[in-house]
């Protein structure tokens, strides 16, 4: 097992700067998600930590030891990448087991290593087949037969089940999940699929532009966004943003965007201030004594409707109960939940201070 810390981290490709700075702690035998757009650094970080780039500047310790000099091979740790990388003239046994073999494990341990994780994944019939006869999620798996087989230290996964369809990426979470409870082993996960995030990990980690975002919990992460990024990142239907001012009346200060006003509550804020309001469309209750909004769109989805709304100019998407039954041009009532309203300087991006 390993805990790994970067500790100022930097990686730069000439004079364009990867991953700026990066300080990261990950504990032994937690499940650490990078979570960011295309180019934001979260593979390079995880290339760094298995030791397939060289650092440009700074430390990366497993165990409070530097390895930044260490090669691969040596830092015990499996990788598994968004393409299966499987030996297409080799059974899914040959393919498990090959690692081992490079190391000169005795056979016996080997069939016996390759058995144990074939039937931790499912895959025990599947054993004499060659990659062209199993499917993508079948294939998924080998590549994690192959990385858990060699018992790691550290297990690093790049955005592994991208290439499956929704169903098979529903089950294999569920899947990675109970692996990582089983082998009690260190997880760093990179992804830009928020629900992959929010359903494995112990700690998220929200990159963007090479630098991180905000560090913390899935419940911290979604419910308390550290600026306009990390609120606008998470979330499906994305949180609703309205860019407004400060403005006081009656000798309170509220919120403002043309006819739209509401109370600013607990935050640090000063008047003529731009800033930015946000709600999470679950936020947007039904109540009829509440703000009246007229319905524009409708999108069905089943289990949930989302209604797209306009409330005194500003337009809202609202997250509704599969029984709420609405039509566009309706009007709808709606209550703003004050507790979980979001504010953020629209300058700086980041969330106000509350005085609470």
């Amino acid at each position: 097992m390993a805990r790994i810390e970067c500790r100022q981290m930097v990686k730069r490709y000439g004079r364009v700067t990867a991953v700026h700075a990066l300080d990261l702690v990950i504990e032994d035998n937690e499940f650490v998600v990078l979570l960011g757009p295309s180019g934001c650094g979260k593979t390079t970080t995880l290339n760094v930590i298995a030791g397939l780039e060289d650092l440009s500047a700074g430390d990366l310790l497993f165990d409070d030891e530097v390895v930044n000099f260490v090669s691969p091979d040596k830092r015990n740790v499996a990788m598994v990448f968004q393409s299966y990388a499987l030996y297409p003239q080799k059974t899914v046994s040959e393919n498990i087991a090959f690692g081992l073999r490079l190391r000169g494990v005795d056979r016996a341990e080997i069939r016996r290593r390759v058995l144990e994780v074939a039937e931790q994944l499912e895959i025990s019939q599947l054993l004499e087949r060659r990659p062209a006869e199993l499917s993508g999620g079948q294939r998924q798996r080998v590549a994690l037969g192959r990385a858990i087989v060699r018992q790691p230290s550290v297990f690093l996964m790049d955005e592994p089940l991208s290439n499956l369809d929704a169903a098979l990426r529903v089950s294999m979470r569920a899947l990675i999940k109970k692996l990582h409870l089983m082998m009690r082993t260190t997880f760093v996960y990179v992804t830009h699929d928020q629900a992959e995030a929010m359903t494995l990990a112990d700690r998220i980690v929200v990159m963007d532009q090479g630098r991180v975002q905000q560090t913390g919990t899935p419940d911290e992460i979604y419910n308390r966004p550290q600026n306009l990024f990390v609120a606008s990142f998470l979330g499906s239907p994305q949180m609703n943003l309205v860019a407004g001012h400060v403005v006081r009346e009656a000798g309170q200060l509220r919120f403002a965007q043309g006819d739209f006003r509401l109370p600013l509550g607990p935050v640090t804020a000063a008047e003529g201030q731009p800033i930015t309001l946000g709600v999470r469309p679950e936020d947007c209750l039904v109540d009829a004594a509440g703000l009246q909004a007229s319905v524009s769109l409708v999108s069905p989805l089943g289990s949930e409707t989302h209604a797209t709304v306009n409330l005194a100019g500003v337009e809202l998407v609202a997250r509704l109960a599969k029984d709420v039954i609405v039509h566009p041009g309706a009007t709808l009532g709606l209550k703003l939940d004050p507790a979980r309203l979001h504010w953020f300087d629209t300058q700086s991006g980041q969330a106000l201070q509350r005085t609470y």
